[in-house]
């Protein structure tokens, strides 16, 4: 009797079934490795498509400097004895990076100014500068150094508007000792694009061993000399109806010098300007992950039901 049950038993549908199930688990892992890349293609940080961030011409001012990132080689003004001026100005478009660089007053790298549109979130425009001196014998001294940034925003919508949050991180440090130094930098964010516009955000520190340190304020705080830090972030968010056009400006001085014996003086900043934004239209409910891989699931459990009932 068994040998005429075997043939039977292993003739069974339900054994056929066999390879379509492997298939069938080859496709539900394909299904999830699309969805992991679907699910990271769609986190990807674009800024949204209908927004422009770009470095602007400044109208205001025939310059040549007074377009984008730049430093202004002819206004500033040269070192003196062994006073020392390096800077750096980047722009980050896509992720990937482009550095000017700056000595004394003349650019020793790169292009001068840097202008272009950002495309990612995250993507931004960076003022690094650095000044140090100290009396060795005569005077040491770095005069003004200029460094500016004009930038705008457009929405290029006709239907929606857009919430931008401009976001600057900074880091300004001065310091001087001595009988007679002092050291001295700045930074504000303009809403416009000259410095008669109105006054977003500033960072104005100076240390003087003669006339007394400023922080942030025309006021002397009664300290004289030594170190002086000023560090945050600071976020200013404009809604872009459809249309607008908002225009900024970026100013960076700095400056420093020691005027007799055993005085020295230091200043530098670090200033990095990102953007991030959203659309303030409410686009349609996307199908969850977990909804989706319940379709599929319910899916190839019919396919394999009916691959089944055809055996």
């Amino acid at each position: 009797m068994s040998n005429q049950l075997s043939p039977l038993i292993f003739n069974q549908p339900r054994f056929g079934l066999f390879p379509s199930v492997l298939r069938l688990v080859q496709i539900f892992v394909a299904c999830l490795l699309v969805l992991a890349y679907s699910a990271n293609v769609a986190t990807a940080a674009l800024l949204p498509p209908d927004l422009k961030i770009t470095t602007r011409t400044n109208a205001l001012d025939t310059n040549a400097f007074a377009n984008g990132l730049s430093f202004d080689e002819a206004n500033s003004d040269a070192a003196i004895g062994n006073a020392t001026h390096t800077g750096s100005m980047v722009q980050t478009i896509g992720g990937t990076s482009t550095t000017t660089s700056v000595d004394n007053i003349t650019i020793s790298s790169g292009v001068n100014p840097l202008e272009g549109m950002l495309t990612d979130i995250g993507d931004g425009w960076e003022i690094h500068s650095n000044v140090s001196g100290n009396y060795a014998g005569s005077n040491a001294e770095t005069p003004e150094n200029f460094y500016d940034l004009f930038f705008g925003l457009e929405n290029l919508s006709a239907t929606d508007s857009i919430q931008v949050t401009i976001t600057l991180d900074f880091d300004n440090h001065v310091n001087s000792s001595g009988a007679d130094a002092f050291a001295a930098s700045e930074i504000i964010l303009y809403d416009g694009p000259s410095i008669a516009s109105n006054e977003l955000f500033f960072s104005d520190i100076e240390s003087d061993t003669v006339v007394g340190n400023r922080f942030n304020s025309g006021n002397r705080t009664g300290d004289f000399g030594g170190p002086l830090d000023d560090t945050g972030i600071f976020q200013h968010v404009v809604t872009l109806n459809p249309g607008d056009i908002l225009d900024f400006h970026i100013f960076h001085l700095i400056e420093g010098g020691a005027f007799a014996a055993g005085s020295s003086y230091s200043a530098s900043l670090d200033a990095l300007i990102s953007f991030d934004a959203t659309n303030n239209t409410t686009p349609p409910t996307p199908i969850s992950e977990p909804a989706i891989l319940f379709l599929i699931s319910i899916g190839l459990v019919g396919f394999m039901f009916r691959r089944r009932i055809k055996n």
